[in-house]
C-alpha cells in the first residue's frame, strides 16, 4: 500500500534520494549566449534513454516571444557536473522575452533517414521512464540575468498555500508544563494523526525531553535577565560591575586589625612578620591573626624578654601609690630594660594596665625618654620614663593594682597560604600544577579566542574570604583612585619564563595594554575534570562565594602567555569575625613557638567588616550616582562644579551672549593654601578649564577668567596705652592685621579665605580687629585709597566690592602693589 494521502509528502526529498528515477533541478541561463541552456537534474541516476529512443527538449510559453525551438539532443550534449550528477546543454533557435517559458524533457524513436535527407525528429513524444512526472519540466527565463527587485516565485489564489498556518504561540510559557502545553496543542494542530500519549511512548518522552530542556533556557534566560539591572541582581559580581558603571565602588569584607602584647622566650630579639597567633570564639571556631601590617609588611619587630608583662611600677611614698590622669612620666621598678636605645631607634610603646574590681583600664604610651636612678633610702635601682602630652593619661591609675608590658606589636586578621599554576600547557620544566581557567574574552571566537585567563583562590570560601586592609593612603583618590580603594592582601608573581610583579588594580579598565595588572572578581569556581595525575584541567563557575585572580586581554592590562608559571601569595579573612573579645587572641602557632611565650590583645577588635551586603550596594549606588552631577546647566551647576577642586574657595558664575553664543564666565577665588601669591596657577586655571568643559552644555562656551583683585592702602592712627612701647603694639597691629596665620594658628584679619567675591570691608569689623590686640587704647583714624584708581586717601566707612572683586591686603613690601597697611601709634612711651 501506499502511503496515506493525510500524512504530509515531501516529493522533493524523496526524488534526491532516489536510485531508479531523477528530475529536473533548476535550467541554467547564461549571460552571455542566451540561446544555450543547461538542464541540471537532482541525482546521479542517468537520464538518456535506451538506443534507438533520444531525448527531446520542448520549450513552451512566452508572450512576445514564442515559438522557440530546441535543436535536437545528441550523445554530445551530455555533461557530468562536479558532483556526478547529469547536465544537459539544450541549444534553441532563438532567445525569449521576459516572461516564463517551460522546459520539457520527453523520449520518442526518430525516423530514419534515407540518402541525402537529414534526420528527422522523433515520430512520437513519450514521458522519459528515467525521469519523476512532476520533475520532467521546469520553468525558467531567458532575462535571469537581468536586475529585478521582485520576487520571482510565481504567485497563485487557486490553492491553499504548501505551508501550514503557524499554531498559537503562548509567550507566557516559562516552565515544563507550560511548554508541555503547548507542545501538545501544536502536535494536535500539525500531526492530527499522532495521538498517542503514553508516557512510554517515543513522541511522548521525546517531547518531554523538549520540555525539560525548554524549561531549563527559560531558567538561565530569567538569571541573565535578572542579573543585567542593578535592583534584581543576585550575584556579587554583577553588582559589582554595575555600581562600577556609575563609579560606586562596594566595599570588601575589610580584615580586623588590633595590637597585641607578647611574651617571649629569654634571648629572643626579633618577631618575624607573619607570625601566626589566633583566637577560639565561644562556639570553638579558630580565628587566626598575624604578627604585622599585612602581607607586604617585612618589618622585623625588635623584641626582647626584659619587656615582657609585668613590669612592675615604683613609687617613693605611699601618698605616691595614685597615677593621675593627664600624667606623662612615672617610674618602675628596675633598669636595665634598655628603653632609651629603642626609643632612639624605632620608638618604645608601654602598655599600662590596671585591674580594678569589675573593670581594667588599659591605656598604651610612647615612650620620649628613660632614665635611670636609684632609690637612695630603699637602694633600689628604678627607671623613670616619660611621654608626650598626646598621650597624656585619660584616667586615673591606682599603682598598686597596676602592672606594665612592652613587646606590643601590630597584628591582622587573616592567614596567609601560597599557591602556583600555570597558564596553558605547561613548560617541560614544571609538572603537576593546576592550569588557569581559559575562557573566550569579549567578542571572542574560535579562531580569535582572546582568552580572559583566572584563577580561584583554592582557600577562599563563602566563609573566608580574601583578606583586605584599609588604604594606607586614602587621600590618594586625586591622583591614584586604586591607592585610595581598600588593598586585597594578595601578591602575584610571574615565575618563568622571566621574573616579573603583576601590580594589583580595582579595575583592569585603568590598565595600559602591556601593563602586567590583575584584578580580583568574586567568583567560586567548581573542578569539573582532572587530569590522570589529579591536576585540575577543568573548572565551571560555581558563585559569587569566593574569590578569583583575573589577568588582561592585552587590551586592559597584558595577557599572559602559554607556559607562563606564577606563584601567589594571599592571606583569607574573616571580615567581622574577626572581632574578638579582650583576650581573646591567646593561641599561639607551633611554627611561632620557638620565638613567643604568650600572647594577648588588651583591647578588644572592633574594625573587622564584613563585605558590603547587596541590598545596601542596591541602595547607595544610585544615590551616590544621583549627589554627583557630570554635567553643568545653571550658573550653581558650574559653581558646585569649580567648587569640588581642592584649592577653589568659592566659584561665581555669568551668562554673557558674546554674538553667536552664551559664554558661561566662571571665576574662582583660590584658597590660601592652594595659590602661590594672591591668584591660580596656570596648571590649576587649566584644570579649571578642562573640569567645566567636560561639563557644560553643548553650544556653550566655557571661559574661566582670573577674578578682579582690589587692592588697597591703609592709614591706621591708634591711641596707645600708658606704658606700652609703640613699636609693640605697631608690630601686634600689623600681625593681627596680617594675610596669614598668626603663630597661635588664628587667620589674620585679612587672611585671603576670609574675603571673597563681594565681601566688603565694614570700619567696625576692623576696629574691632584691631582693638584686641594688646596696648591699643584706641582707633583714631583709618583712611583708605585704591590701588590704580585714586591717588587720595579717604575716610573708611564701608568698602563696597562687585560680585566678582575680591578684596587683598597683603601688606608684603615685595609685592606693595597687592595692598600696604601703616600704623600711627600715638602716646605709650
Amino acid at each position: 500500500m501506499g502511503q496515506p494521502l493525510s500524512e504530509p509528502r515531501n516529493r522533493l526529498v524523496l526524488v534526491i534520494d532516489s536510485t531508479t528515477v531523477n528530475g529536473i533541478d533548476f535550467v541554467e541561463v547564461p549571460t552571455v549566449d542566451s540561446t544555450t541552456l543547461y538542464v541540471h537534474f537532482l541525482n546521479q541516476i542517468t537520464v538518456t534513454p535506451a538506443v534507438p529512443a533520444v531525448v527531446t527538449a520542448t520549450i513552451t510559453g512566452g508572450d512576445r516571444i514564442q515559438g522557440i525551438e530546441a535543436q535536437p539532443i545528441t550523445a554530445g550534449d551530455w555533461f557530468v557536473d562536479a558532483d556526478g550528477r547529469p547536465l544537459l546543454t539544450v541549444n534553441v533557435n532563438l532567445s525569449g522575452d521576459f516572461s516564463n517559458y517551460t522546459l520539457t524533457l520527453t523520449t520518442g524513436t526518430p525516423i530514419p533517414a534515407g540518402p541525402g535527407v537529414a534526420q528527422e525528429p522523433p515520430g512520437s513524444l513519450e514521458p522519459l521512464t528515467t525521469l519523476d512526472p512532476m520533475y520532467n519540466s521546469a520553468i525558467f527565463s531567458f532575462k535571469v540575468g537581468c536586475p529585478s527587485d521582485f520576487d520571482c516565485a510565481p504567485r497563485t489564489s487557486c490553492c491553499s498555500p504548501t505551508e501550514l498556518p503557524l499554531p498559537a504561540i503562548d509567550y507566557t510559557a516559562k516552565d515544563f508544563q507550560s511548554f508541555q502545553l503547548a507542545l501538545t496543542d501544536f502536535s494536535a494542530q500539525r500531526y492530527p494523526s499522532w495521538q498517542e500519549r503514553s508516557e512510554a511512548d517515543f513522541g511522548v518522552m521525546f517531547m518531554e525531553s523538549l520540555c525539560a530542556l525548554a524549561d531549563e533556557l527559560s531558567y538561565l534566560q530569567d538569571r541573565v535577565a535578572g542579573e543585567a539591572t542593578l535592583l534584581s541582581a543576585t550575584q556579587r559580581r554583577s553588582l559589582v560591575s554595575m555600581a562600577r558603571l556609575v563609579d560606586y565602588e562596594p566595599t570588601p569584607a575589610i580584615s580586623a586589625s588590633t595590637t597585641v602584647q607578647c611574651n617571649v622566650a629569654a634571648g629572643a630579639t626579633t618577631v618575624p612578620p607573619g607570625s601566626l597567633v589566633s583566637a577560639t570564639t565561644p562556639d570553638g571556631t579558630l580565628v587566626p591573626f598575624e604578627i604585622g601590617k599585612g602581607l607586604a609588611d617585612t618589618t622585623q619587630y625588635v623584641v626582647s624578654s626584659l619587656w615582657n608583662d609585668p613590669i612592675q611600677p615604683y613609687w617613693f611614698d605611699d601618698s605616691q601609690q595614685c597615677l593621675k590622669c593627664g600624667a606623662t612620666s612615672m617610674w618602675v621598678l628596675g633598669q636595665g630594660f634598655n628603653f632609651a636605645s629603642q626609643i632612639a631607634s624605632g620608638g618604645m610603646s608601654l602598655l599600662i594596665q590596671t585591674d580594678l574590681p569589675g573593670e581594667s583600664i588599659r591605656e598604651v604610651v610612647n615612650l620620649t625618654g628613660a632614665t635611670e636612678l636609684w632609690d637612695p633610702i630603699y637602694e633600689i635601682g628604678v627607671t623613670f620614663v616619660t611621654w608626650g602630652t598626646a598621650d597624656a593619661l585619660s584616667s586615673d591609675h591606682d599603682l598598686t593594682q597596676t602592672h606594665l608590658a612592652g613587646n606590643l606589636l601590630p597584628a591582622t586578621q587573616g592567614q596567609r597560604f601560597t599557591e602556583s599554576f600555570v597558564v596553558g600547557t605547561p613548560p617541560a620544566t614544571v609538572s603537576g600544577l593546576p592550569i588557569a581557567i581559559a575562557r573566550l574574552g569579549p567578542n571572542g571566537t574560535e579562531s580569535q579566542p582572546n582568552w580572559i585567563f583566572r584563577y580561584p583562590l583554592s582557600r577562599s570560601n563563602a566563609t573566608q574570604r580574601l583578606a583586605w586592609l584599609p588604604s594606607a593612603n586614602p587621600g590618594a583618590s586625586a591622583t591614584d583612585p586604586d591607592l585610595a580603594e581598600p588593598q586585597p592582601e594578595v601578591t602575584v608573581n610571574r615565575r618563568l619564563p622571566e621574573p616579573e610583579n603583576f601590580a594589583f588594580a580595582t579595575s583592569l579598565l585603568d590598565a595600559a595594554a602591556t601593563e602586567p595588572a590583575f584584578t580580583v572578581d568574586p567568583q567560586a569556581w567548581r573542578v569539573v575534570a582532572t587530569d590522570g595525575t589529579g591536576v585540575v584541567t577543568q573548572w565551571e563557575y560555581d558563585s559569587a562565594q569566593a574569590d578569583t585572580i583575573r589577568f588582561g586581554d592585552n587590551t586592559f592590562g597584558a595577557q599572559p602567555e602559554d607556559g607562563d608559571v606564577y606563584d601567589i601569595k594571599y592571606r583569607i579573612g574573616m571580615g567581622s569575625a574577626g572581632n574578638v573579645a579582650v583576650g581573646a587572641i591567646q593561641n599561639i602557632d607551633p611554627s611561632a613557638a620557638a620565638i613567643l611565650a604568650g600572647v594577648r590583645n588588651p583591647f578588644i577588635v572592633t574594625n573587622g567588616a564584613d563585605a558590603e551586603t547587596p541590598q545596601h550596594i542596591q541602595r547607595m549606588a544610585p544615590q551616590a550616582f544621583r549627589q554627583v552631577q557630570y554635567r553643568a546647566v545653571q550658573p550653581a551647576d558650574y559653581e558646585a562644579a569649580a567648587e569640588s577642586l581642592p584649592w577653589v574657595l568659592k566659584a561665581g558664575t555669568s551668562y554673557r551672549w558674546t554674538g553667536s553664543w552664551l559664554t558661561v564666565f566662571t571665576t574662582v577665588d583660590p584658597t590660601a593654601a592652594g595659590t602661590s601669591g594672591a591668584s591660580a596657577t596656570e596648571t590649576q586655571q587649566e584644570e579649571l578649564i578642562d573640569l567645566l568643559n567636560r561639563r557644560r552644555l553643548a553650544g556653550y562656551e566655557s571661559y574661566a577668567p582670573s577674578p578682579t583683585l582690589v587692592s588697597i592702602d591703609l592709614k591706621i592712627t591708634v591711641c596707645v596705652q600708658t606704658g606700652w612701647l609703640a613699636s609693640d603694639v605697631e608690630a601686634g597691629i600689623l600681625s593681627r592685621l596680617a594675610d596669614a596665620e598668626q603663630p597661635d594658628g588664628t587667620p589674620g584679619f585679612f587672611y585671603a579665605d576670609s574675603f571673597t567675591f563681594g565681601t566688603p570691608l565694614y570700619r567696625s569689623s576692623l576696629d574691632a580687629a584691631i582693638q584686641g590686640v594688646p596696648g591699643v587704647s584706641g582707633v583714631l583714624d583709618v583712611q583708605y585709597r585704591k590701588r590704580g584708581a585714586s591717588n587720595v586717601f579717604q575716610e573708611l566707612q564701608t568698602l563696597q566690592l562687585g560680585t566678582n572683586e575680591i578684596l587683598r591686603v597683603a601688606n608684603d613690601p615685595n609685592y606693595p602693589e597687592r595692598g600696604t597697611i601703616h600704623v600711627f601709634p600715638e602716646g605709650g612711651r
